[in-house]
């Protein structure tokens, strides 16, 4: 039986302010399971980037909840969101003299005293990081001196490291080329068979994330639906996605075409 760590009611997601409310999506009811790699897809503007915000705790929702592993989201404390759910962002990492290594061991920050001092538990969950991201041989660079697709395992590596049960990714094969964005796919869904994760990753590459996703969230306006890509081929909702009569989706090859 599937477990699910994220769960959603009612929720409804976008911006507050002063006379009203901006909603980008509501009624959205989901479950996201362990072990399963989930893409987040849609249109620019759509709101996707909010969806994930609001999911991730980052930004309140307008209405209704998010639970992780059955608990309100909202009311967990820091150290335990830290403990939960591991982010990586598309932001560039500030300046400094960090290895490989070092950069991978950050992620153990939610576990270790105040000096900062890895334990052998540490030591064994970095390790273990590495394993899986196949990045041993570039331990000892620094982390600037490495490929973007290099550095995109490293900073999945490190979320490993800290070993939450959800794991999300913001479009983490930006500025990849089609080798390593491959590569960043398979390994994502290598982790969630392996690890038992949740793994849920936004992407503009939706026909890569037909072919490699368990479950896709497929975001139009005003709504969000959670299906396997199978069955979201069969509904025809990646036609609606492009308000483009260039761009159409190939259902017998599960993948867009262009006119």
């Amino acid at each position: 039986m599937d477990k699910a760590i994220i769960t959603t009611s009612n929720l409804a997601i976008g911006y507050p302010s002063k006379t009203e409310k901006l909603v980008l999506a509501s009624g959205i009811n989901i479950k996201l399971n362990a072990g399963k790699l989930i893409s987040l897809v849609g249109p620019n503007g759509v709101g996707k980037s909010t969806l994930l915000r609001t999911l991730c705790g980052l930004q309140p929702a307008i209405e209704g909840e998010v639970r992780l592993n059955n608990l309100p989201f909202a009311q967990l404390s820091p150290q335990v969101r830290a403990q939960e759910l591991a982010l990586v962002l598309t932001e560039k990492i500030p300046m400094s003299n960090l290895t490989v290594y070092e950069l991978i061991a950050l992620g153990r920050q939610p576990y270790t005293n105040w000096l900062g001092q890895l334990s052998e538990d540490d030591k064994n969950q970095i390790n273990n990081a590495i394993r899986l991201t196949e990045v041993e041989s570039f331990l000892d660079r620094k982390h600037y001196a490495i490929s973007d697709g290099q550095l995109q395992r490293v900073l999945i590596a490190r979320a490993l490291a800290q070993n939450t049960p959800w794991m999300v990714l913001d479009e983490p094969t930006t500025h990849l080329d089609l080798v390593h964005k491959v590569s960043v796919f398979r390994l994502l869904k290598k982790l969630a068979i392996e690890t038992g994760k949740c793994i849920l990753f936004s992407t503009h590459d939706i026909d890569l994330a037909i072919q490699l996703s368990d479950e896709m969230l497929v975001m139009t306006e005003g709504k969000v639906v959670l299906d396997q890509p199978c069955n979201h081929i069969s509904s025809g909702i990646f036609n609606t996605l492009f308000q483009d009569a260039s761009i159409q989706f190939d259902a017998s090859k599960g993948r867009f075409s262009f006119k």
